[in-house]
C-alpha cells in the first residue's frame, strides 16, 4: 500500500475516534482541507461531537457543530435514497438499451472526424468498459480486434509500466495489445491529493474498422433525425 493511502487510512481511524480535522491534520503532516475530503463520508456520534466542542472550549460551538453534522447526515442519507432510486429506474438493461447507449456514448465521446478510425479515448475505467462491451454485444467485436494506448503526462513517466497494468488488468486485454505509450508534455490542470490515483487517459481503437464506424455514424445520423422529427411534430401539436 502506498505511503498516501497508509497515511489516509490512519487519519479515517482517527476521525472515526472522534478526533477533530485541525489535529488530525496537524499530527499527519497533511491540510485540513485534504484530511476534510478524506473523512467527508464518516458521521461522529453527538458525544464525540461534544467532546471536540469542550476541546476547542467554545461551548457556542456544540451546537452549531451538531446541526452541521446533522445535515451532512441527511445530506448522505438523501444522496443514498436517490442513488437507489435511479438504480431502479435502470432496471434490467436489454439489447436495445444497450444498442441506444452505446450510440449516445460514441456520439459524444468516439472519433467522429479525421481519418475514419473507429474508437475512443478517455479517463473513465466505466466509459472504457462500456465501449468495449457494446462494441462486442453489438457489432461482434472481439478484445483481439482491440488495439490500445495509454497516455500519461511525463511527469509520471516513472509509472508508466504500473499506468499500463492497471488498463491491461481493467479491460482483460493483454499488454501485448498495448501501443508504445504516449508521454504529454503540457502541465496538468488538474491536482491529485494521491498521484497514484493518476491513470492517464486509454485509448482504444478496432482494427480495419472503417466500414463499422460508417455504420455506426449512419445509426447516430438517424437518431438524429429521429430526434429532430420529434421536436418538430411536438411544436406542431401545441
Amino acid at each position: 500500500m502506498a505511503i498516501s493511502s497508509l497515511i489516509r487510512e490512519q487519519a479515517r481511524r482517527l476521525r472515526t475516534s472522534g478526533g477533530s480535522l485541525h489535529e488530525i491534520a496537524k499530527k499527519l503532516s497533511q491540510s485540513k482541507s485534504t484530511v476534510s475530503y478524506w473523512c467527508r463520508d464518516i458521521e461522529l456520534t453527538d458525544s464525540q461531537l461534544l467532546v471536540l466542542s469542550e476541546k476547542q472550549r467554545d461551548a457556542g460551538r456544540i451546537g452549531r457543530m451538531i446541526a452541521a453534522q446533522q445535515k451532512h447526515n441527511q445530506r448522505i442519507i438523501a444522496t443514498q435514497m436517490q442513488c437507489a432510486r435511479g438504480r431502479d429506474d435502470v432496471g434490467v438493461l436489454s439489447e436495445r438499451d444497450i444498442f441506444i447507449l452505446g450510440l449516445a456514448l460514441y456520439w459524444g465521446e468516439g472519433y467522429k472526424r479525421g481519418n475514419e478510425e473507429c474508437g475512443i479515448t478517455n479517463t473513465d475505467p466505466n466509459i472504457i468498459l462500456s465501449f468495449i462491451v457494446w462494441v462486442h454485444a453489438v457489432y461482434g467485436i472481439q478484445k483481439d480486434d482491440l488495439i490500445l494506448r495509454v497516455s500519461v503526462n511525463e511527469s509520471h513517466k516513472d509509472r508508466t509500466h504500473q499506468i499500463e497494468q492497471y488498463w491491461s488488468q481493467l479491460t482483460g486485454i493483454s499488454k501485448l495489445q498495448f501501443t508504445r505509450t504516449s508521454l504529454i508534455k503540457t502541465p496538468r490542470k488538474k491536482t491529485y491529493s494521491d498521484s497514484n490515483s493518476y491513470v492517464g487517459t486509454l485509448r482504444v481503437k478496432v482494427r480495419r474498422a472503417t466500414a463499422l464506424r460508417r455504420r455506426i455514424l449512419g445509426s447516430i445520423e438517424e437518431v438524429g433525425r429521429q430526434i429532430q422529427a420529434t421536436k418538430l411534430n411536438s411544436r406542431k401539436t401545441r
